[in-house]
């Protein structure tokens, strides 16, 4: 069925037509089983990012991601961040510090990724979380217990192997597919909220439409950066947007512009090895004061905001602002920088 598939798309601009949803499901399900030959994964994935994937093909895709989680046995959590899987290059990330921040701020929170992901192959959350020291989840031991826990990171192996053993085809092709979009979208941990990175605006409206199953949305509230890198990170040195969808604001997108930072923030350094991302971000949180943690204020509080604790971005940098007035400096790195 995968060559019907294949040449539905593929028989060029005057004869190649879309996948209906279930089409692009069933085609995205015989990828995930491994019944198709690299060939064919190649030739499917291509072809569709060269006719250019609809939002019907997305929403299929992310279906049969969805399909594929194993059973959820644990609450949902407050946020789920899908920050795309191939990290950045040029800056480093302030997510998962920040997601660390947020979740000592009573949001539990919900990261994954996936290590060697093209285009950009940089450093994720995967190996920021890992270079602070921290051990990632397994989905198949977690337990009612993760209740106790303010913030997991998993990679995608261990919730979606079908996905994850498709990466070395995906590496070889050495472009975006239509991976990259919906495995960030996908919410393992069914949070109540998300926010997620994305790099092309039109591409908005197609995971708009994918994470609405025909009924409800996947989430109570969705909040899409347009971030530094295509991330969910803040920009360092101008307004970044980025768009909300709350039904309980209405049925339309809501433009969220976030301001920049003031003129003397600075900027971040670029992404190192492990070491080095790690001790510079354990100064940054243990530090309230340093330079930089400016940066991490923010990024925090558009955490906050996304997840729904507050109604506005300036509101959660304010209460942000309030709380690190009222801690005493001192008593902060014993608050977020255990392991």
């Amino acid at each position: 069925m995968i060559k019907e598939y294949i040449k539905k798309i593929g028989t060029g601009p005057h004869g190649a037509r879309d996948l209906t949803r279930t089409e692009a499901c069933d085609a995205a399900r015989i990828l995930l089983s491994g019944r198709a030959t690299p060939a064919q994964v190649g030739a499917l994935l291509l072809g569709l990012r060269l006719k250019g994937e609809t939002a019907e093909e997305t929403g299929g895709f992310l279906d049969a991601l969805r399909e594929a989680l194993p059973p959820l046995s644990v609450p949902p959590v407050d946020l789920d961040i899908g920050d795309p899987y191939d990290g950045k290059k040029r800056t480093l990330s302030l997510v998962v510090p920040a997601a660390i921040a947020a979740s000592e701020l009573g949001v539990k929170i919900a990261l994954h990724g996936l290590s060697g992901v093209p285009v950009k192959q940089g450093p994720g959350v995967l190996e920021v979380w890992r270079s602070l020291g921290r051990p990632l989840a397994s989905f198949s031991e977690l337990s009612p217990s993760i209740s106790s826990e303010k913030v997991v990171c998993l990679s995608q192996d261990s919730f979606l192997p079908g996905l994850a053993r498709l990466l070395p085809i995906r590496q070889e092709l050495g472009l975006r597919t239509l991976w990259n979009t919906v495995e960030k979208a996908v919410n393992p941990f069914s949070g109540r909220a998300q926010a997620i990175g994305i790099f092309h605006e039109p591409v908005i409206d197609k995971l708009r439409h994918a994470l609405n199953n025909g009924r409800t949305l996947s989430a109570e509230r969705i909040l899409f950066v347009l971030g530094s890198e295509g991330g969910v990170d803040l920009y360092l040195h101008r307004a970044t947007q980025c768009y909300l969808l709350d039904p309980a604001l209405g049925p339309e997108l809501k433009s969220v512009i976030v301001p920049p930072p003031p003129e003397h923030a600075g900027t971040l350094p670029p992404p190192e090895d492990p070491a080095s991302i790690g001790h510079f971000l354990r100064d940054i949180l243990d530090d309230p004061n340093h330079p930089k943690a400016i940066h991490l204020k923010r990024q925090t509080a558009l955490f906050l905001f996304a997840a729904g604790k507050y109604n506005a971005f300036n509101e959660a940098e304010n209460a942000l602002s309030a709380f690190y007035s009222e801690k005493n400096s001192n008593t902060i790195p014993s608050l977020w920088s255990r392991p």
